[in-house]
């Protein structure tokens, strides 16, 4: 459970303070994060019911952890309505001993997003530094969440996790599907897709997958999108490659490597189980699975 800003504590020990929504942790966090010292803390600041992220706020928290010890959560419902002064009043109770806030260069705060990086530079008092962090760049292009939004909806996941430095997933239950793939065509994995998550283009991905409970990885064959030609409803479903499970995981992650197809149409189901193997084949090419 994250740590809630607003509630009645202090931080007494950290000394810096990395402030943002952090939605990804993607380079240009991690960048930022570095400014921090080594009693720097995390502040998430973010509305409490999200869609379309690229990481929960639970993800957030974990990948966070890597840069800083502490990491907290500031609900955007309860600050949102606050002048600027207000807010930076609230960090400093909360954070008595802060010595340096490290923001990015188009950081917004307050009512209406009224306040910006001079802003909180006029309201800071004069023993707290505030680095910000510029904007960073890659091939020229201004890294932003919203940018690797765009990779994955138009299915370059590859692009998408070198901005991210690690693969785009997706978590959830196992759930039961149609039985058509352990009895006439591959068997698969049948993932519960989380309720306003962030989607990848539809179509065939080589994935890795890795189990409930297990730190191992699997390579794998994932569809995502409407089962075109069966019942056209919307399903992520997962065929591990050289590797065959007694029963199923309670839950699965799916981490997407490649884009390897569309989504497409197929008059009869030999057709698809043809169109799957080469799909195997492909994956193995590129995964390289033991």
């Amino acid at each position: 459970m994250p740590l809630f800003f607003a509630k009645d504590f202090k931080d007494t020990e950290n000394t810096s303070l990395a402030i943002g929504k952090f939605d990804g942790v993607h380079l240009a966090h991690q960048k930022l994060l570095s400014l921090l010292d080594d009693k720097g803390a995390v502040l998430i600041v973010d509305w409490q019911r999200t869609k379309g992220v690229l990481t929960s706020l639970k993800e957030r928290i974990a990948l966070l952890k890597a840069h800083a010890k502490r990491v907290y959560f500031l609900p955007l419902e309860q600050v949102c309505t606050l002048l600027p002064g207000e807010f930076v009043a609230l960090l400093l109770a909360k954070c008595p001993h802060l010595q340096k806030i490290v923001v990015g260069y188009d950081f917004h705060f307050g009512l209406n997003k009224m306040g910006d990086t001079q802003t909180l530079q006029n309201l800071l008092p004069p023993q707290i530094c505030l680095e910000i962090m510029p904007a960073f760049k890659i091939k020229g292009m201004v890294l932003h969440a919203r940018h690797i939004r765009t990779c994955l909806k138009r299915g370059e996941v590859a692009l998408a996790a070198q901005f991210l430095t690690r693969p785009f997933s997706l978590e959830g239950a196992v759930i039961s599907g149609q039985h058509l793939g352990s009895n006439q065509l591959y068997p698969t994995l049948n993932m519960a897709i989380p309720p306003n998550a962030l989607l990848p283009a539809f179509g065939v991905y080589a994935v890795q997958v890795q189990l409930e409970g297990s730190s191992q990885i699997y390579a794998g064959v994932s569809f995502l999108g409407e089962r075109l030609s069966t019942d056209r409803h919307l399903a992520l479903e997962t065929h591990l490659i050289n590797a065959h499970l007694p029963t199923p995981p309670k839950a699965l992650k799916v981490s997407f490597i490649q884009k390897i197809r569309d989504n497409v149409f197929f008059d009869n189901l030999p057709d698809l189980k043809v169109q799957i193997s080469k799909d195997l084949q492909q994956a193995k090419a590129l995964l390289k699975p033991e």
